[in-house]
């Protein structure tokens, strides 16, 4: 499969538990990630992120007994000051630890973790990994070790975020420590969370087998939680990956259509939307993954799943021989590939261009491309992406994938995606990335 939403960035600071170590301070670590992307900010939420890990790293430092007084005390005074639309759900959650006097530490527990988590993750989204990794420790630190189911959902997303960084290993090590939590007090959530990110850290790694093997058993917890509701989701989304990879395209439409009926929202079903559209590549049908790609980076900011899905947009405009596409999304990625974040997807960008360009003719633009892919894929240990390079023939611009026939329910799919305009799906596009889509050549 030529796309695949698994996140496996890369950082360049401090990384691992070293990183942990190394760096305590909120301002320390927002400084970190500034200095890494070669940014001045990374969004409009920058302020709520570090007024909320200040609020958590003070709390660190006070007396136990007085740790929820505290972290109410300071939820309520840092309400006011939130801008308007900042990480609405995070704020909701604040106002609960902060109002609600009465309820117990279970549930302020529950509250604090779930704030925790979404401030973490819109962080990592943006690419702000040492902020959002040390937000991580401090809700580990509050929340107490008898909350093992929460401290099981820190655990695994702190562990996504070492596996989004590099660091697989370490990654591994801390789905261990999962497993042992899940087996200890018998909880499925817990169990398919940590399958979850074996799973993935398979996938990066090309070990096919085992990332089937590892989200075949998420499938096997009983559906009841909302939580395990969306591990499904993604295990579906897992599975459409590993058997369009596979070349079982009728599998892994089914997989699709299954993640998608479970996608909770918008931003997960982008996420199918990209993988949708690399199946329709796949088979063929290049003028619904281009405006499937397009529709994509219309839809989201989220850095790196628009870098996942303008490579696929490229390569897909190249098969159609539309220059002036490949050539406009080619500028406004440049700048992207001197960033030292979101590694994987960056690798594979560079790749896909460096075919699209093969595909058009342009040889010394495709060599140029592959030397930035190979670099970046040698530097993080991905495998998968190294064999493409090198299986890829720089000489022939005739190598295509063939149309296969699809299923009436899948053509219908595709047929959907083609529709529509292609310019204005590409401004759309472009228009939607704001700073992050600079102009430049390469």
């Amino acid at each position: 499969m030529r796309k695949a939403l698994i996140n496996a960035d890369a950082a360049r600071f401090p990384s691992g538990r070293s990183m942990q170590l190394s760096i305590s301070d909120v301002l320390d670590a927002y400084r970190a990630d500034l200095s890494n992307a070669g940014r001045a900010r990374f969004s409009s939420h920058d302020a709520t992120w570090l007024a909320f890990g200040t609020l958590m790293q003070r709390a660190v430092g006070v007396a136990d007994d007085e740790r929820a007084t505290y972290l109410r005390g300071g939820a309520a005074r840092m309400l006011a000051g939130f801008p308007a639309g900042s990480l609405t759900a995070t704020i909701d959650t604040l106002a609960r630890c902060a109002l609600a006097d009465g309820m117990d530490d279970d549930d302020f527990d529950a509250a604090l973790c779930s704030a925790a988590m979404a401030v973490a993750a819109d962080a990592e989204d943006a690419g702000a990994f040492a902020l959002a990794t040390l937000i991580i420790d401090f809700a580990r630190i509050l929340v107490g070790l008898g909350e093992f189911r929460l401290q099981g959902r820190l655990l695994a997303q702190q562990a996504r975020i070492f596996r989004k960084i590099g660091e697989m290993d370490s990654a591994l090590e801390l789905y261990g420590e999962l497993d042992e939590i899940a087996a200890t007090h018998g909880d499925q959530e817990l169990v398919a969370r940590a399958h979850l990110g074996k799973a993935a850290v398979a996938r990066v790694r090309g070990n096919l087998p085992r990332a089937r093997e590892e989200f075949s058993a998420i499938l096997k917890t009983a559906l009841g939680s909302n939580e395990i509701r969306e591990l499904h989701m993604h295990a579906h989304h897992g599975l459409l990956i590993v058997s369009a990879s596979a070349g079982d395209f009728d599998a892994a439409l089914r997989h699709g259509s299954l993640a998608l009926a479970l996608a909770r929202n918008e931003e997960r079903r982008i996420e199918m939307l990209t993988n949708v559209s690399a199946v329709c590549f796949d088979v063929g049908q290049f003028r619904a993954a281009l405006h499937g790609y397009l529709q994509v980076l219309g839809k989201t900011t989220i850095e790196r799943v628009r870098i996942g899905a303008i490579g696929g947009a490229g390569t897909a405009a190249a098969h159609l021989g539309d220059r002036a596409t490949v050539d406009t999304l080619a500028r406004s990625a440049t700048l992207l590939l001197a960033h030292h974040a979101h590694e994987y997807e960056l690798a594979d960008m560079a790749r896909e261009f460096s075919e699209a360009y093969s595909y058009m003719g342009e040889s010394e633009l495709a060599s140029t491309y592959r030397e930035y892919a190979m670099e970046r894929a040698q530097r993080g240990g991905f495998y998968e992406i190294i064999h493409k390079i090198e299986s890829f023939d720089l000489s022939s611009n005739k190598a295509r994938p063939r149309a296969l026939r699809l299923a009436d329910d899948a053509l219908t799919v595709a047929r959907e995606l083609a529709s529509g305009d292609s310019e204005e799906l590409l401004l759309a596009a472009v228009g939607a990335g704001g700073q992050q889509w600079p102009p430049g050549t390469v």
